[in-house]
């Protein structure tokens, strides 16, 4: 009879699991990821979650019942169990029968026991299997001397486990309390307060294991001073290590014993012992856990702050840079020269001609205006990378032509078309970062559809099924004919001939993904055939998250064509929090919503996106690549020093690949992700000062310049310059390179000369070394904020500009590059002009500035020529004394004679500046600018008067 019903209650458990439409989606997954050849990482996340629910449940299981056997079942009292229940503004008494007790005690602890081990199994999964198959580091912490390992792999675990048990123990203590309450073991009425004896056992020994669980945790939490954020640097500080480390060792000593005195209550009469010493705790806890360490950080550690916290400053310091991969950075000196000339410029031809003049912003509206061609396709983004065209190392933006199916007419919105028909982009636009046609717009080398390129780069496979973009499912090689390419006033279509996408031809696969989809029509429709694909998570973020949700994801993933074929290129990243005394940073949140990814065994947002959280260690150790026509994904190791994903290595075996077995097409376009640069940059803004001292006082921090671009009113003036891709020769290297790369200004918005500059080296020979370039202490080398307001100050400039914007068009400033040649800087920024009932941006002018001259021409070599030419027999030493320079700008050199109207014309000139300088909020720049209106006019004066005479 009770196996008959646990074989109904089984069906019933089934049913509803059918029923929650759970079956469907798990089902249909573990043919996706047997389609994409991925069944064995399926099955391990899959299998994990399942003996994760099952050991913790059983173990839970059984730790209840022996619980609920001994309040219940020995020496029973099994008594009617009454309930009161308000009913109609009266209380009634139910009464329960001890049969209909026991049933309802079974199904609560059946209910409970699947809650707690769904709780480690949906939230911990990942945890357990780091945990067992974790590689150990080789470093040590500076105050346990353990593994690195233990704190990342170990302790969240360890953590773990003691607030599972201190719940699931306290879950017993309160059910067999409740229990020995209703049976009346317990008496606690005014006057009454009584205990059976074999109730008494029970609970005392439960309250000493909930001690002992207790005195875990203070052991635990000592691990856990080496994230504490209480002294001069993040980690365990002198107060943590001197004060709240004994106060944990006092109160887990407290919390032993008042675990013994619970156990010697079982033979004494009465409660007072243990509730004495629990009360003595909690009284230590406020005195020595919560004062005592206030105490020691008030008044010993604050006043002489620097000597306390010295070594531990250290500690950040170094661990800071090795959880962040800054430890091996190369510093050099930059001589920051001022003696560049035309012949160097003219040396340095293949940086000069990689010189990015194409700001995203423009261009991309530029792409949709020149290449959409149709209103349902979008150019997402643009990406920047390096290709070999015509024998040339040649920088080029790019993106490709995506189909969006909201941006269809409304009439075309039918199920057909957005499910069989319209499924996909086609091809891509690319065009140098430097190349300008004469009406001002980027030089295509691949575009239209069908696409035209060069015969360096093939495009031979254009369709785009796998985006940035396609987030809806689609059903290829079908009855319908897909949409392929419109040709003038026909379409052209075709029929997938890829292994991209789960099989839908038979009768079973349909019903399955109607209800995963819940689209009864995908089981009606006789567009399928029996070769038939259904194509879902075709989002590239969506995609690779399902594979791999353990892993942090770039926020943005570029398109890459080799072998004539489109490919995406997704930078994912290991992370932790765990790292000790390594200071935390805070990821910024997705630039773009991505759909949830479904895993197995049910919906599970990816822990590892890149949203708001933070982290403290990352590595750059994984290269994904995604066929955008079969969707196929390759996980290649790019870090193989890095022991977390080496574990990962271990738990999924059939997931990564080496790096050299990536293809050459593709290897040689593999660069350094910026999104991991910028938080390298933001870190060693602060921890390139290495003495302590020096950090403790901030007395060197960096920041990244602030930059002003845009356009009219929505210029931006407050905005942290991004780090930006270049082609350069490096001192000493034979030829150019791909790299990253970011310069630093001093922190705080008075100082904005340039202090330094860092990159990362993208080329497969060098890949990911990072170098600093410092500039000398006592030379001002210009900042871009300082070569910005020099920009406003040239009166040609400004009333050009000015001039356009009066006419109707809009002026957008791109964003101002620093440029390393030779051993010097230049600086770049391109001026784009956009008429107001036009939205295709012009690239009109390009604005070149070498020290102090700043110059405006038509195209790039033409302002080169203007700034070197000028420049050329004159150092810019000459010039500065020349034109009297004082602190980070130069004043106006103002003539001691002129005539009339050229004075006129400088005091227009200056009240312009101060005008434009006040609207900016630089005083001291409007302070200077009057200073210099008021000699001219005073020696209009005295001209006028010299004339009256």
């Amino acid at each position: 009879m009770n196996r008959n019903k646990f074989l109904i209650v089984m069906v019933i458990l089934f049913l509803i699991f059918l029923s929650s439409g759970q079956f469907f989606t798990v089902y249909t997954d573990l043919l996706w990821f047997q389609a994409i050849r991925y069944s064995s990482v399926f099955w391990t996340m899959l299998f994990a979650k399942f003996y994760i629910l099952s050991i913790f449940a059983a173990v839970f299981l059984v730790l209840f019942w022996i619980n609920i056997y001994i309040a219940r079942f020995i020496k029973p009292n099994r008594l009617n169990w009454k309930i009161p229940i308000r009913k109609q503004d009266a209380i009634h008494i139910m009464e329960f029968e001890p049969r209909q007790v026991n049933r309802f005690i079974v199904f609560f602890s059946i209910l409970l026991a699947l809650f707690m081990g769904l709780w480690p199994a949906m939230a911990k999964w990942e945890s357990f299997l780091k945990f067992f198959f974790q590689v150990p580091f080789g470093k040590t912490d500076p105050i346990f001397g353990k593994d690195i390992g233990f704190f990342v792999f170990s302790y969240p675990i360890l953590s773990f486990i003691q607030k599972w048990l201190f719940y699931a123990v306290a879950a017993c203590l309160l059910t067999s309390g409740f229990i020995y309450l209703k049976d009346q073991a317990i008496h606690l009425k005014l006057g009454d307060f009584r205990f059976a004896r074999r109730a008494k056992a029970h609970l005392s020994s439960l309250c000493a294991i909930l001690l002992i669980l207790i005195a875990w945790d203070k052991r635990l939490k000592m691990f856990g001073l080496l994230y504490s954020p209480r002294g001069a640097a993040f980690g365990a500080s002198y107060t943590d290590m001197h004060a709240q480390m004994v106060a944990y060792w006092a109160m887990l000593v407290i919390a032993a014993a008042c675990a013994i005195l619970f156990w010697l209550n079982i033979s004494s009469r009465g409660w007072k012992l243990p509730l004495i010493g629990v009360g003595v705790m909690l009284i230590v806890s406020i005195l020595i856990s919560g004062l005592y360490p206030s105490v020691i950080q008030r008044f010993i550690v604050i006043p002489n702050e620097l000597t306390k916290e010295t070594p531990y400053i250290k500690n950040n310091i170094l661990y800071t840079l090795i959880a962040y991969n800054l430890d091996s950075i190369e510093e050099k000196d930059f001589e920051a020269s001022e003696t560049l000339t035309m012949e160097d410029i003219n040396n340095n031809s293949a940086t000069v001609k990689n010189i990015k003049i194409w700001d995203k912003r423009p261009l991309k509206q530029t792409y949709a205006q020149m290449q959409e061609l149709r209103p349902y396709y979008k150019f997402t983004g643009i990406d920047e990378d390096r290709y070999c065209i015509d024998g040339q190392y040649t920088q080029v933006m790019l993106s490709g032509r995506e189909l969006i199916q909201e941006q269809l007419p409304e009439e075309a919105k039918t199920w057909e078309n957005q499910q069989f028909k319209y499924t996909h982009g086609y091809g891509l636009c690319m065009s140098p970062v430097n190349h300008v046609t004469e009406k001002g717009l980027p030089s295509l080398i691949i575009r239209d559809i069908p696409p035209l390129f060069p015969n360096s780069l093939e495009v031979v496979r254009p369709q785009i099924y796998y985006g940035e973009n396609t987030s809806n499912y689609v059903i290829v090689n079908n009855k319908s004919g897909e949409f392929d390419y419109p040709k003038g006033d026909k379409n052209v279509y075709t029929d997938y001939t890829g292994y991209g996408g789960v099989p839908i031809g038979s009768l079973l696969a349909k019903t399955l993904f109607s209800f995963r989809f819940s689209d009864p029509k995908i089981f009606l429709t006789g567009y399928t055939k029996p070769d038939s694909r259904i194509m879902f998570h075709r989002s590239i973020r969506e995609r690779v998250r399902t594979v791999a949700p353990f892993l942090t994801f770039d926020r943005d993933p570029y398109l890459v064509l080799g072998d004539g074929r489109l490919f995406w290129i997704q930078d994912a990243y290991t992370t932790t929090d765990k790292y000790p005394y390594s200071e935390p940073y805070r990821l910024p949140p997705e630039s773009e919503d991505a759909s949830t990814p479904t895993t197995p065994f049910g919906i599970m947002k990816s822990q590892a996106s890149f949203m708001s959280r933070r982290i403290n260690y990352i590595r750059n150790s994984v290269k994904i690549v995604i066929d955008a026509y079969n969707g196929s994904m390759d996980f290649y190791l790019s870090d193989h020093q890095d022991p977390i994903i080496s574990t990962y290595s271990r738990i999924f075996p059939d997931l990564f690949k080496k790096m050299d077995e990536m293809p050459d097409y593709l290897l040689s376009h593999i660069r350094y992700p910026r999104d991991l640069f910028n938080i390298q940059t933001r870190m060693y803004a602060t921890y390139h000062m290495h003495d302590p001292q020096v950090f403790y006082n901030k007395e060197d921090l960096w920041e990244a310049p602030v930059k002003i671009s845009g356009q009219g009113e929505t210029l931006e003036y407050n905005r942290l310059m991004d780090p930006y891709y270049v082609t350069l020769q490096l001192e000493n290297k034979e030829k150019e390179e791909f790299l990253i790369m970011l310069p630093f200004t001093p922190y705080g918005e008075k100082k904005n000369n340039m202090i330094a500059w860092m990159c990362a080296r993208c080329d497969s020979e060098e890949y990911g070394k990072l170098l600093v370039y410092k500039f000398p202490k006592e030379k001002l080398i210009y900042g871009p904020r300082q070569i910005e307001a020099r920009i406003d100050q040239q009166t040609e400039i400004s009333s050009e500009l000015t001039l356009w914007s009066q006419r109707g068009s809009e002026v957008f400033r791109g964003e101002l590059l620093v440029i390393p040649i030779e051993k010097s800087i230049i600086y770049i920024e391109p001026v784009y002009l956009m008429a107001s009932q036009d939205e295709l941006p012009e690239l009109k002018r390009v604005i070149v500035a070498f020290g102090d001259t700043v110059e405006m021409r038509q195209t790039l070599d033409e302002a080169l020529k203007a700034v070197f030419l000028k420049n050329k027999g004159k150092s810019v030493n000459e010039k500065r004394d020349a034109s009297k320079m004082t602190g980070a700008s130069a004043l106006p050199s103002l003539p001691e004679t002129g005539s009339l109207p050229e004075l006129i014309r400088q005091a227009n000139d200056l009240y312009n500046e101060a005008v434009r300088y006040q609207r900016s909020g630089d005083w001291t720049k409007y302070g200077e600018k009057l200073e210099n209106l008021r000699s001219v006019l005073q020696r209009m004066s005295k001209l006028t008067s010299e004339k009256d005479l």
